[in-house]
Parts: structure tokens; C-alpha cells; sequence
């Protein structure tokens, strides 16, 4: 198991809201969902709130997404 810190920097993050759209703060934590789609890319969607993030997940179909 890696225990080293994530490389990932703020700035890859998604700067809004997967579900409503709301500007979200790069350096804040939000609620996030990643998965791999159908061609091994890994998808990152970050939310301004948990009940954001709730209201999207019924709404994912298809094969790239979990």
C-alpha cells in the first residue's frame, strides 16, 4: 500500500459543481466521486455539497460511468 501524498494538485480539479454548477474553491475539500470509464480514463466529478452529490448520482446511465 502507497501511503505517500496524493500528486494530484487543486488545479486538476473540477472548478464546478458536477450537479448545479456553483463555482467550487480549488483549495477547499468538496464531496467527490471518481470512477473509470469504458476507455480506462479516470473521471473526477466534485460537488458543492453532499446533497449535490446525492442528486447526481441517480442521474449518472451509461457505460462510463459507476
Amino acid at each position: 500500500m502507497d501511503d505517500s501524498p496524493s500528486t494530484t494538485n487543486a488545479s486538476d480539479a473540477p472548478d464546478r459543481c458536477a450537479n448545479c454548477g456553483t463555482s467550487l474553491d480549488r483549495g477547499s475539500w468538496h464531496p467527490t466521486v471518481g470512477w473509470t470509464d469504458a476507455d480506462d480514463t479516470y473521471r473526477l466529478a466534485r460537488f458543492c455539497s453532499d446533497a449535490c452529490r446525492d442528486e447526481w448520482r441517480p442521474s449518472r446511465d451509461g457505460p462510463d460511468t459507476p
